[in-house]
């Protein structure tokens, strides 16, 4: 890992952001903040918090059931697996780590598993624009450069689910084109392999081509996001910060969109610049209050998850070594 750019790359970002939020703020007046703080308001926090990985659970079901029906239950603990290993290896590797779990515990295709959490990737972005748009409308907030940026990240997220559909829609025809170029290849093992991630990317696609399942992935998708939401609002009540929830689907969206760009493990300073950002600088909230609260909720997102990821690595009979290798 550490010989890695990326990784390095994200450190740097990391103490940059980390560094820019600590330079407006007086770490005395953060740990008053965060003294004075009603710590029981994490327990419904914690409780909206994992009821939406349900939610992203029960659509994982609807994304992997044109490969092989899974329970939604069982797939509650590769979810909170994937998170886990997202807080605590670099470059969103938990996503790679779902994949491998659940193609280890239900035998089906790592490639094709992998492409489903792509397309749920892709959902994610939509519902975070979406909560972004809905918003800035409601708060009437007038930003031609912060519209003219969302206009180009939305296309750029509608135009993959068309060519996502596109693919789908047409699985005869990607796959006679696939061949065309596969025979080419000059290796039988590699002609294999093509052949057979050509496979899996239809079947990770296959949700979309039914209009209703693609449509409860985008209601769940929306659904497991207000949860989150809601465990913002449920935090910032703790620090008696009351604001509209606009404010609060702002920096859902904005925290979760910042968690793309490289970081460390974790998302340290990448998640509490964008928080500090959209409370601080955008809606004027007091910049230590702010940036107690950043610390607490990013806290929350991640210390129960990963807790409960390695009990059900354990419980899986998997080794953390196991899973970095995989």
């Amino acid at each position: 890992m550490l010989k890695q750019k990326r990784f390095w790359l994200g450190l740097l970002i990391s103490l940059i952001l980390a560094i820019f939020v600590l330079y407006q703020t007086d770490p005395a007046k953060i740990l008053a903040a965060l003294q004075q703080a009603q710590y029981i308001y994490l327990l419904p926090a914690l409780a909206l918090y994992f009821t939406g990985v349900g939610v992203r659970a029960m659509r994982w079901h609807f994304l992997l059931r044109p490969i092989k029906p899974i329970p939604s239950r069982a797939l509650f603990p590769p979810v909170v697996i994937g998170y886990m290993a997202n807080d605590i290896l670099p470059a969103r590797m938990g996503e790679i780590v779902r994949a491998y779990i659940l193609g280890r515990q239900e035998n089906v295709s790592k490639a094709a598993t992998l492409v489903t959490i792509v397309v749920e990737r892709v959902f994610d972005g939509l519902t975070m624009l979406m909560f972004i748009v809905a918003g800035a409308f409601a708060l009437n907030l007038a930003d031609e450069e912060l519209n003219a940026r969302l206009r180009i990240v939305g296309a750029l997220f509608i135009a993959a689910i068309v060519a996502f559909a596109l693919l789908a829609g047409m699985p005869r025809r990607v796959e006679r084109i696939a061949h065309f170029f596969i025979q080419r290849v000059p290796s039988a093992s590699l002609r294999a392999r093509a052949g057979s991630l050509t496979r899996a990317l239809l079947d990770g696609l296959g949700v979309l081509r039914s209009p209703g399942d693609s449509l409860a992935v985008f209601a769940l998708s929306i659904l497991a996001w207000l949860f989150e939401t809601g465990m913002y609002v449920a935090i910032a009540w703790g620090f008696n910060i009351f604001l509209p929830l606009p404010i609060f689907l702002v920096a859902c969206a904005v925290a979760n969109l910042a968690t793309l760009a490289p970081s460390t493990p974790g998302y340290i300073g990448v998640f509490h610049a964008a928080i500090f950002y959209v409370l601080a600088t955008l809606f004027g909230v007091e910049p230590n209050l702010a940036t107690s609260y950043a610390i607490v909720l990013h806290a929350a997102l991640i210390v129960p998850v990963t807790l409960l990821g390695f009990f059900y690595l354990w419980r899986a009979g998997i080794s953390l070594t196991q899973m970095t290798r995989a």
